[in-house]
């Protein structure tokens, strides 16, 4: 759940691409996945529960402005976490800064 008290604060991460990920695993039974069409109703609900958005219709609006019109990408930058019984249960998207974006 996300702390509305904690003052919001934009920052940037980059990783020099020299640089080796460690390998990293999920406990057993889950697992990665890239988004497919359909997910954004996935997204959406885990992004409300985690309190991002107060109503569901609020992550549908933020998700078509900002996602739905780069189909070809969010297969590439959306990912999730789903556990033993296949629901999709986090999410994590790479997307762009507004000044680099697409």
């Amino acid at each position: 759940m996300i702390d509305k008290t904690i003052p919001y604060v934009k920052f940037q991460m980059e990783r020099s691409t020299s640089q080796v990920l460690p390998d990293r695993q999920l406990p057993e039974g889950y697992q990665f996945s890239f988004y497919t069409p359909g997910d954004e109703r996935d997204w959406q609900a885990i992004e409300t529960s985690a309190g991002e958005f107060d109503h569901l219709s609020e992550a549908e609006t933020y998700f078509q402005k900002n996602f739905s019109p780069y189909p070809d990408e969010l297969t590439k930058r959306m990912t999730f976490v789903t556990d033993p019984s296949g629901k999709k249960i986090a999410t994590c998207t790479a997307w762009w800064a507004k000044e680099g974006g697409p």
